[in-house]
């Protein structure tokens, strides 16, 4: 198995092709070869991965590359997912991420999957781990179908008529707090909060009908200040339900929340909290505003994906993976995201509040159903032999090999296949 020393050194080489004589003809039944990059065998890439590539223009005649623009690569993205994954794997031993995407589910078959709409390539019949706060892949898969409910269900209650606000809470903070005690008091602290009858009043005024409730955390370790953890709680209301429009200006929702911030206030401090500052601990924004807030992010995304972004301000639990990835001797970054693995194991992304679901026919599903669901429509380009997995796992080539069979097929695969066996026994 190569160390994270290797994970690091970028071994893709986009000059290396196909050769010419590529039949185009796929064994394991899928789509056909393209003269596509295909990197050597057992190349990974590094801490430079971006979630975008360049694709330039070259000069046929000179060579020289006259211009390029930068396009987004959902497969080099899930390429930099896998990499974060063999990082996390480091920290948490014995886990189900340390096994997730590596192991076969029984007897199955280790096969390659295309999705026909994105052109995205997956695995089939190994065990995956579930896990949305710990697992890089598994979190990307889980947090994607997560976005497309809430979307669904923002979707049907804008057509009733509805708003969807965002407010936003947050409790004071120290250098010396244990994540896992910020988060006991937090809950104790929204569970006063949401039984307040003047909270309950100001909901019943702006025709709350049901909420949305994610737990996002950062770390200020790089900030001047370095305040320490800082758990905060997003929630999606889903408001407007006979309340006119003209009703949720920004003068209306500025006195809402100045209603309401002197109860979470008060609950922070009953909670052992302290009390947070006004311009700190509340945040009530109508759905444009927010959209504006969470930049290029919808609402959706903000609810679903705050661990796994690269923050704006401070670190992310993934933020850690990175920083561990571009430099080993940061163990604290280790610590930190071993800390935040094993606290929130076990605990749920999203709280739907009752009868939101089914208010707007959203299905139940759990985080482990969701991270083995496959594409509606996909084809199976192939099947690995146990003996390629071993060899493919020694390189640590999961996401190189899937992003070759996205632009090359699987006669690409199968030369990329060829060359770890050579590579990694011995021969030239």
């Amino acid at each position: 198995m190569h160390s994270l020393s290797d994970l690091r050194a970028c071994a893709y080489d986009p000059a290396q092709q196909l050769p010419s004589n590529s039949t185009g003809r796929t064994p394991g039944g899928g789509a056909g070869a393209r003269s596509e990059a295909v990197p050597p065998p057992g190349g990974s890439l590094g801490t430079n991965a971006k979630y975008s590539a360049v694709s330039t223009k070259t000069d046929p005649s000179t060579g020289e590359v006259t211009g390029g623009e930068v396009v987004y690569s959902p497969m080099l993205a899930r390429v930099q997912r896998f990499i974060l994954q063999s990082v996390a794997r480091k920290f948490l031993p014995k886990s189900r991420t340390d096994k997730c995407l590596r192991l076969r589910q029984g007897s199955k078959q280790i096969q390659v999957w295309q999705s026909v709409e994105h052109k995205t390539t997956s695995y089939s019949g190994l065990q995956t781990c579930g896990s949305v706060w710990a697992c890089p892949v598994c979190s990307a898969k889980i947090a994607e179908r997560r976005r497309v409910e809430i979307i669904a269900a923002m979707a049907a209650h804008k057509a009733a008529g509805g708003v969807v606000n965002m407010l936003t809470l947050t409790a004071p903070h120290q250098r010396s707090d244990k994540l896992g005690d910020l988060l006991e008091k937090q809950a104790v602290a929204l569970k006063f909060f949401f039984k307040d009858w003047s909270v309950k009043k100001v909901f019943k005024e702006m025709g709350v009908v049901g909420q949305i409730r994610a737990l996002e955390v950062t770390h200020g370790r790089l900030s001047a200040s370095n305040n320490g953890w800082h758990p905060h709680y997003h929630i999606l209301q889903f408001a407007g339900i006979g309340v006119p429009m003209v009703c949720f200006d920004p003068i209306q929702m500025h006195d809402w929340a100045m209603r309401i911030y002197p109860r979470w206030a008060a609950c922070c401090v009953r909670a052992g909290l302290g009390e947070p500052s006004l311009a700190h601990g509340i945040k009530l924004d109508d759905g444009s505003k927010a959209a504006k807030y969470v930049s290029k992010w919808g609402l959706e995304d903000e609810m679903t994906k705050g661990h796994t972004k690269k923050a704006l301000h401070g670190e992310t639990p993934f933020d850690f993976l990175r920083a561990y990835l571009a430099d080993a001797k940061d163990k604290q970054a280790g610590a930190l995201f071993k800390e935040f693995a094993e606290t929130f194991k076990g605990k749920r992304q999203l709280h739907w509040s009752a009868g939101l679901k089914k208010r707007y026919a959203i299905g139940e599903s759990t985080d482990e159903e969701l991270s083995v669901q496959m594409e509606d429509y996909a084809q199976m380009l192939g099947t690995i032999t146990l003996e390629q997995w071993r060899d493919v796992l020694r390189v640590e080539g999961r996401g190189i090999l899937l992003q070759v069979a996205a632009s090359g097929g699987w006669d690409a695969v199968c030369l990329y296949m060829e060359g770890i066996r050579k590579s990694v026994g011995g021969e030239t």
